[in-house]
């Protein structure tokens, strides 16, 4: 039994250990590396714990936390994800709203992300469908950006033929966090009509936000391209939400 437990830990260990590497070849996705690679180094070191712990009491007694570690983990992971993925509705108020706040993501010097060209493309379909709409562009500069993230979103914006008139720039904020105080303190949103743009898997976070902010917490997921990037932006989506909630932010 304990030969099989040690392969099991052994086991996942290496498939950890593979697909964090696999998150290494591409820049967006690279948070996996570090989330995938902590999980290959603690089932590594649960296969050792295991493996001596008849001999050690102290890795006996390691080895029981480590299952527990393991088990909480698990349990965390599968409630969160839930709640990311039950999120990622769109609500037909949003095509009613007097100001859908568009939040930003990373930019490269000469474009969006990919992610963020998806919130982009997504909110000026929404124009078509709510020409009376504003759009307010959330988003700061990070410290390897070349400019706000609003900026380049406004550009990309006029360039697909958005009306300047239409946007709104709310370029001080680092995080969701501040996109959604910032935009409802300089452009003054309480009582308005206001719904929010980002990707599917940020939506469920983004509209509980939103609420806490005192704001109409109506959503529109923008898809997220590329598988990989995907199931990476949902590991990072699980700290991020268990953050708040290990915090007292979130419910």
């Amino acid at each position: 039994m304990k030969k099989l437990e040690v392969k099991i830990w052994a086991v996942l260990a290496a498939v950890f250990a593979v697909l964090g590497g696999a998150c290494l070849t591409w820049e967006p996705i690279r948070f996996g590396a570090a989330f995938l690679g902590t999980l290959a180094v603690g089932c590594t070191g649960e296969a050792f714990m295991v493996a001596f712990a008849e001999k050690y009491p102290l890795c006996r007694r390691v080895a029981v936390l480590g299952r527990a570690l393991f088990g909480l983990f698990l349990a965390s992971f599968v409630g969160i994800q839930t709640l990311i993925v039950s999120g990622e509705q769109a609500d037909p108020e949003v095509y009613e709203a007097d100001y859908v706040l568009v939040l930003g993501a990373h930019i490269y010097p000469d474009r969006p992300s990919a992610a963020l060209q998806s919130r982009l493309d997504v909110a000026a379909d929404l124009l078509e469908q709510n020409p009376d709409a504003t759009l307010v562009l959330c988003g700061g500069q990070g410290p390897d950006e070349n400019m706000p993230e609003a900026h380049m979103m406004r550009d990309y914006l006029i360039e697909q033929g958005v009306p300047e008139s239409c946007l709104l720039i709310e370029d001080e904020s680092n995080n969701t966090i501040q996109n959604i105080a910032n935009a409802k303190a300089e452009f003054d949103l309480a009582g308005k009509k206001t719904a929010v743009i980002t990707n599917e898997f940020h939506l469920a976070r983004a509209r509980r936000l939103m609420d806490q902010a005192g704001l109409d917490a109506y959503g529109l997921p923008a898809p997220t391209p590329y598988l990989s990037l995907r199931l990476v932006s949902h590991l990072r989506e699980y700290c991020s939400t268990l953050g708040l909630i290990l915090t007292g932010r979130y419910f």
